[in-house]
């Protein structure tokens, strides 16, 4: 017998489609749940970047004060360090020098700092201990800083190397080989205290060297002592050997120093001077 296929089985729609459908369905399904698995991650990222925020101190203000600080030791490094604060200086440097007096290559490397600084009209004062003055080699240094016009006073004790350009600060002890570096501003301004109140009680290098040309070396002293007590000239001769064309030469040098017309004259003002 032969079959016969009915015409509504033919219109009926197959499996196929259906599955499709389902198919489509999970995978809609598993890409929602992926999608919410990585908002939920996302946002517990999101939560513990908060607490850790939440965590961390919050940056410095503006007026709370904060610095850093280096400490050299190395002779490269540290004349690196002198060479850069000298090369940053906008408007003036300040700095004390202790001595001993140091060797002539430091010397050297100083004024070509300090020339290059001047250079741009940066304004140097320095205040130098008297070793500087009483060394031939410090005393030469000395002239050369004030032919660079830099201002420079002496004081009998200078108790530690003290430097201020701008916002930096560097200092060390006075037998220290080191040299610490730092940029606060609050200790910049201390430093700078500091430093005016040494430039204000020291003296000045060129009045003290008009004050020393004006008194009396320690021979010509021990000459006016002698004639103010009324000894002879050629026992004055003897007493500190020389002769006695010498002795008048001397004596009258120092007359004119006192501006003394004679003899008399000058014993009084060499006691008011204070020289006796």
């Amino acid at each position: 017998m032969e079959s016969r296929i009915d015409s509504d089985e033919v219109s009926r729609p197959s499996v196929q489609p259906q599955t499709l459908a389902l198919g489509q369905e999970a995978e809609v399904r598993r890409l929602i749940e992926r999608t919410a698995t990585a908002l939920r991650d996302m946002a517990g990222e999101f939560e513990h970047l908060g607490d850790s925020l939440g965590r961390t101190p919050p940056p410095p203000q503006p007026d709370v004060a904060s610095y850093t600080l280096e400490y050299l030791t190395e002779p490269e490094k540290i004349a690196e360090a002198l060479s850069d604060a000298a090369a940053v200086a906008v408007t003036e440097i300040l700095s004390t020098h202790p001595g001993p007096v140091p060797p002539d290559a430091e010397l050297a490397a100083e004024l070509k700092r300090t020339r290059h600084a001047r250079a741009r009209d940066v304004v140097v004062r320095s205040v130098y201990g008297e070793c500087y003055f009483k060394s031939p080699n410090g005393a030469k240094h000395l002239r050369s800083l004030t032919g660079l016009g830099v201002q420079v006073r002496l004081l009998g004790s200078v108790p530690l190397r003290l430097i201020v350009s701008d916002g930096l600060t560097m200092f060390s002890g006075p037998e220290d080989d080191g040299l610490a570096v730092l940029r606060p501003e609050l200790i910049t301004r201390a430093a700078r205290r500091v430093l005016e109140y040494w430039w204000v009680t020291a003296t000045p290098l060129d009045d003290l060297v008009d004050r020393l040309r004006e008194s009396p070396t320690p021979q010509e002293q021990a000459i006016l002592r002698l004639m103010s007590a009324g000894v002879r000239d050629e026992v004055i001769a003897r007493e500190i050997g020389v002769s006695i064309r010498t002795l008048r030469r001397t004596l009258a040098a120092v007359m004119d120093k006192l501006g003394a017309e004679n003899r008399f004259q000058a014993g009084i003002k060499a006691v008011a001077r204070g020289w006796l």
